[in-house]
């Protein structure tokens, strides 16, 4: 059964992910363990500056392949960057879109709220045939008070990308409710460990895998978590589910995504 992990922090000294070699092998086999069978790695860019790093993350990247397959381990990777959005972000390097394929590519926001004029720029990408995937917008301040605006990303063209640990309650009960809300409505198209290390934030995506089955079915899981991505990474189209405007969840107090984690 082939899954794909299409959000990690997974080479060593690059961001806040792994801190070296030795945990990076560790979440390698984490996730072999846990019945990964793809990977992509998504580094933070949060300016332009932070493409100063990008021949390092392209000599590292090389280096992981060897590694893994000096273990005999069979995982397969692809690379990108998960884009901190700005007004002003552009796509011209090679770790911009997935496997460099200027068709898609993994952009977050602010976890306190949506970005002014992004519609636009989101637009703009889209009537170029780039489609923006929102990384996790379960956890995002301005979406969880105002749900209809995943609705409305959705029907713009723009994808979503849920972390599977705010499935599994992760990220307090708030982030859990908002990411069963957006799956309810169809909102979401792919799923992403988001990991950063072997314990507080796992590469693994098995157990978020098996809810989806048991809540929404086989083919719905075999989307989120294999056609989709695997499409995605070889920059081919990809056809959703009509959305559906989402049912506010039917937890909410407001703050809760920051509570574990300190954001």
């Amino acid at each position: 059964m082939q899954i794909f992990d299409i959000h990690t922090h997974l080479l060593p000294g690059i961001d806040d992910g792994s801190p070296d070699w030795d945990e990076t092998m560790r979440m390698v086999y984490q996730a072999y363990e846990d019945g990964t069978t793809d990977i992509a790695i998504t580094h933070h860019i949060l300016s332009d500056q932070d493409y100063a790093r990008e021949s390092e993350i392209l000599e590292k990247f090389e280096e992981l392949k060897t590694r893994v397959a000096d273990a005999q381990l069979g995982l397969k990777f692809h690379l990108a960057a998960e884009l901190f959005y700005h007004h002003e972000i552009e796509l011209n390097h090679k770790i911009s879109t997935f496997n460099d394929n200027k068709k898609y590519f993994l952009v977050e926001f602010p976890m306190q709220g949506i970005p002014r004029y992004v519609d636009d720029k989101f637009f703009e990408f889209i009537i170029d045939k780039i489609t923006p995937i929102l990384a996790h917008p379960e956890r995002n301040l301005g979406i969880i008070n105002k749900p209809e605006r995943a609705f409305e990303f959705v029907q713009r063209g723009v994808m979503l990308q849920m972390n599977a640990g705010s499935l599994n309650g992760d990220f307090g009960e708030d982030v859990r409710a908002m990411a069963e809300s957006l799956l309810d409505a169809r909102l979401i198209h792919f799923v992403g460990s988001d990991g950063h290390d072997t314990k507080r934030r796992p590469i693994k995506m098995k157990r978020a895998y098996h809810q989806i089955v048991d809540r929404f079915g086989q083919n719905v899981a075999d989307s989120l978590f294999r056609e989709n991505p695997a499409k995605a990474m070889q920059g081919l189209e990809i056809r959703i589910p009509e959305p559906m405007p989402v049912e506010p969840p039917k937890t909410k107090k407001g703050f809760g995504l920051f509570k574990k984690f300190g954001f």
